[in-house]
């Protein structure tokens, strides 16, 4: 699996948390899968601090493979009863 692009649909400052809330867009290419598909993310990160574009990235990045780490599991448990 690679993810060929990542970029930032929407993102708005929730002040109340200290964050910023963002709908990222990522473009996937699969291994099993001929063509390239869109998944978008929903992930917040704290606000203050250095590159908060790259961190709202590598947040979705990172949610999007525990996603399918998850239902890989789920598969393995189903499998296996």
């Amino acid at each position: 699996m690679r993810i060929l692009s990542a970029k930032i649909e929407h993102a708005r400052n929730a002040r109340d948390f200290g964050q910023v809330e963002a709908l990222v867009s990522l473009i996937v290419k699969e291994d099993g899968r001929p063509v390239p598909f869109e998944v978008r993310i929903r992930t917040a990160e704290d606000s203050h601090g250095e590159n908060l574009r790259d961190r709202l990235i590598d947040s979705a990045k990172s949610l999007y493979i525990a996603r399918l780490e998850a239902q890989a599991e789920k598969m393995r448990f189903a499998h296996a009863a």
